[in-house]
């Protein structure tokens, strides 16, 4: 079975075998899902796992574009992924409920917390790890759709103000000469 997980591509049976990273640095979208489809399609990959946080700073939108891109079913939002055989068994949360979907291999899932566990690797995993390849590979060409002009952080939010449950005549004043300002 092999699977790529969020832009990391892991060809595994049980645990990761193999470890790619594309070695690009792009803030587009779309420049991103190519490169994940390029060598989601190369390596003929069965799954693409994207987090609910991805790569393009939590628009979730390039699990969608990598489903695209390779021609395969997308699911988003999964709390729950089940496999048996290339039937894929995806449940996520909606309002009021659950949904509970059944798809073919190949797909495209996103993952909301919950659907993988972390574990803290024991010292052996963590030697065995060193000794794996990373292999790099170079993306591919494509032109960017959206370019990022500007990063800002939000205004600093001004401290709490308590005023004593009998100084109304406080709590008035704050209210009509500050509480205005916000």
């Amino acid at each position: 079975m092999k699977q790529v997980y969020n832009g990391s591509l892991i060809h595994s049976t049980s645990g990761g075998d193999e470890a790619i990273r594309i070695n690009t640095n792009s803030n587009d979208s779309y420049s991103i899902a190519v490169q994940i489809a390029a060598v989601a399609n190369e390596g003929g990959y069965d799954i693409v796992f994207t987090g609910k946080e991805t790569l393009d700073y939590n628009g979730t939108s390039i699990g969608g574009m990598v489903a695209e891109l390779i021609n395969a079913p997308y699911l988003s939002l999964a709390t729950q992924f089940d496999l048996v055989g290339n039937t894929a068994t995806i449940t996520r949360e909606i309002e009021g409920g659950e949904e509970v979907a059944e798809v073919g291999l190949p797909l495209v899932v996103s993952c909301s917390k919950g659907v993988a566990e972390q574990r803290i690797p024991n010292m052996r995993g963590i030697m065995a790890a060193r000794t794996k390849p990373l292999k790099v590979v170079e993306p591919v060409a494509v032109e960017a759709l959206t370019t990022v002009v500007n990063f800002e952080l939000p205004p600093a939010k001004a401290g709490v103000k308590l005023v004593a449950a009998d100084n109304v005549a406080e709590l008035v004043r704050l209210l009509h000469e500050e509480a205005k300002a916000i």
